[in-house]
C-alpha cells in the first residue's frame, strides 16, 4: 500500500444507497487528502444469500417490509435525495441483475473504475438503462469521459468478444464478494479503514468513516476536527436559531424499551439548550409491542434480522453512544455523559411503566436511566418502586393510581394514536411550525414522519426552518449548506 490512509468502498451497482454514498466519497476526500479510496464491487444478492438476510423475491430488502414501515422509509428516502441534491429517477425495472456490469468493472482499475462506476450508476438510477444488456454497456463504455482512449479501445474489445466475463473478472468480484462478508459485510455500502480495520455500513453513516479517520490522522499531530463536517446541514451547527417570529413544537414518540429511543432521548435536553424556549417538546409514550403487532411488524425487530447483521446494529449503537458523547466534550459538556448497558433482561416488558410516566411525567429521566445504564429490570414491581421512590416520587401513591382503568385507556388510546399517525417505530419525531401569537392557531406538521435518533440532524434543519423540500447540500456531493437555501 501507499503511505496514508487507506478505505476500501464495496458496493453493488443495484443499491440506490450506495449510489448516493458514491457521490458523497469526493467530499470524504476533500477532508482526507492522503486518504486513498479503493473502489471495491461485490455482488450484494451474494451478501443476502450468504448472511440468510431477509430480502423480498425480487432480491430488494425493502420489499420485506411491513406497508407502515415502507411509507415511513419511502418518505425518508426521498428525503434523503433532496437533502443532498442527488439526481435519481426510480428505474422502470428494480433490481435489475448487475453482475456483468460488476464484473465489467474489474477490467479497469483505480480512477478508471471510479469513473465507470459513475457511468454505471447514472445508467441506472437516473437514465433507467438495463445494465444486463451488452450493448448498452458497449454504448457506455464509449461514451465514458474518464476512461484512456487505450483503455476504451481494449475493454470495448472485451465486450465484444465477452472477455469481459473471463475467469479473471469472475474470480474478482467473488474474491472480493467472500472479503467483505468476512469483513462482516452483509449489504451496501461497506467502508472498510484499513488502518482500524473496521467496517461501516450505510452511506448516513460517512462522518463515523470522518471521525475514524481524523482519530488516525491525529495520531500524526492533526487538530481534532468539527464533528458534524459531513453531516448534511440546512443551517451550520453554530446558526441553528428557530426562525424570527415563530414557535415550534417537537412531538417525541418512544417506548422505554428501545435503546434507540433512550438515546433520542439522551438528546432532547441539547435541542432544547440550542432552540431556547421557542421550543416546545412534547413527550409522546405508547406501547411498541402493541404497536408492531398491529402493524405486522415482529415484536423483536433485531431478532428478525441476520446474524452479521444484529452484530453490526449492537456495534452501531455503540458507535452512537461514542459519538454523541463526543459532541457532548466538544461544546463544553453541558450534558451528562451517555453510560449505555444492554439491558440483561431483554425484552423489557414496559407496560407498568409507561402508565406511572403518564401519571408522573417527570420520571422519564429516572426511568430512560434506570432502563438503559443503571441495568434495572424495571418490569419488576419492586424495582419500579425503588426507581421511583429514590427519584424523590410517591412510590406508592403513583404505582396506585396508574393501574387505574383511567390510565390504562388513556395509554392504550396513545397506542392508537401512534398507529393512526404511521409510526413504525421508535423513536419517532414531528415538528410542527407556527406564528408567535396566534393564539389557538392550529400548529402547522413541517414534514413528515422522522424515525431514528440517526435522523436528529434533520430534526434540527425543520426547527431551524427547513421546509422539507428544499436542496440542501450541493448535488456535487460537497456537504457545505446550500447559499441560496440556508442561513449561514
Amino acid at each position: 500500500m501507499t503511505s496514508g490512509l487507506h478505505l476500501d468502498f464495496h458496493y453493488d451497482i443495484s443499491c440506490p444507497f450506495a449510489y448516493i454514498a458514491s457521490l458523497r466519497l469526493p467530499a470524504l476526500q476533500r477532508r482526507h487528502p492522503t486518504l486513498t479510496i479503493n473502489y471495491r464491487p461485490v455482488l450484494l444478492g451474494a451478501l443476502y444469500r450468504a448472511t440468510s438476510a431477509a430480502h423480498g423475491a425480487a432480491g430488494s430488502a425493502s420489499d420485506v417490509f411491513n406497508p407502515t414501515k415502507r411509507t415511513v422509509a419511502s418518505a425518508a428516502f426521498v428525503r434523503t435525495l433532496l437533502r443532498l441534491g442527488v439526481e435519481y429517477k426510480q428505474p422502470p425495472k428494480h433490481p435489475q441483475k448487475t453482475t456483468r456490469a460488476l464484473r465489467l468493472l474489474y477490467c479497469v482499475e483505480g480512477l478508471e473504475r471510479v469513473a465507470l462506476t459513475g457511468s454505471l450508476y447514472r445508467a441506472y438510477w437516473v437514465d433507467g438503462l438495463d445494465l444486463s444488456d451488452s450493448e448498452m454497456l458497449r454504448s457506455l463504455v464509449r461514451e465514458c469521459q474518464g476512461l484512456d482512449p487505450k483503455t476504451r479501445e481494449r475493454v470495448l474489445g472485451l465486450l465484444e468478444t465477452g472477455g469481459f466475463e473471463a475467469v479473471e473478472q469472475r474470480k474478482k468480484l467473488e474474491a472480493t464478494t467472500a472479503l467483505a462478508l468476512q469483513r462482516g459485510a452483509f449489504g451496501v455500502p461497506v467502508f472498510w479503514v484499513h488502518e482500524e480495520e473496521r467496517m461501516y455500513w450505510g452511506q448516513d453513516r460517512l462522518q463515523f468513516v470522518d471521525k475514524a479517520l481524523f482519530t488516525l490522522e491525529r495520531g500524526q499531530g492533526n487538530l481534532t476536527p468539527t464533528l458534524e463536517g459531513v453531516v448534511p446541514r440546512f443551517v451550520a451547527p453554530q446558526s441553528r436559531e428557530i426562525p424570527d417570529g415563530e414557535e415550534v413544537k417537537l412531538e417525541f414518540w418512544y417506548d422505554f424499551s428501545s435503546p434507540w429511543a433512550f438515546l433520542g432521548w439522551t438528546q432532547l435536553a441539547r435541542l432544547q439548550r440550542i432552540f431556547g424556549q421557542r421550543l416546545k417538546i412534547e413527550m409522546k409514550p405508547f406501547l411498541l409491542g402493541i404497536l408492531f403487532r398491529e402493524i405486522g411488524a415482529p415484536n423483536l425487530p433485531l431478532a428478525a434480522e441476520s446474524e452479521a447483521k444484529r452484530k453490526y446494529i449492537q456495534l452501531d449503537h455503540s458507535d452512537w453512544c461514542r459519538w454523541w458523547n463526543d459532541v457532548n466534550k466538544q461544546n463544553g459538556r453541558p450534558d451528562k455523559n451517555i453510560d449505555f448497558h444492554w439491558a440483561d433482561v431483554f425484552p423489557i416488558r414496559t407496560p407498568a411503566v409507561l402508565r406511572t410516566v403518564l401519571v408522573e411525567p417527570r420520571l422519564v429521566d429516572a426511568l430512560f436511566r434506570a432502563c438503559w445504564e443503571r441495568n434495572k429490570n424495571i418490569a419488576s414491581d419492586d424495582v419500579l418502586h425503588s426507581v421511583i421512590a429514590e427519584a424523590g416520587h410517591n412510590a406508592e401513591d403513583i404505582m396506585a393510581k396508574a393501574n387505574s382503568l383511567e390510565i390504562r385507556q388513556d395509554l392504550r388510546l396513545r397506542t392508537k394514536e401512534a398507529k393512526d399517525t404511521g409510526i413504525c417505530g421508535v423513536p419517532s419525531y414531528r415538528v410542527f411550525r407556527r406564528k408567535i401569537g396566534s393564539g389557538n392557531e392550529e400548529w402547522k406538521l413541517a414534514n413528515g414522519i422522522i424515525w431514528g435518533q440517526d435522523e436528529t440532524a434533520v430534526v434540527e434543519d425543520l426547527i431551524s426552518g427547513w421546509d422539507g423540500e428544499s436542496i440542501v447540500c450541493e448535488s456535487s456531493g460537497d456537504v457545505r449548506p446550500r447559499k441560496d437555501s440556508a442561513k449561514l
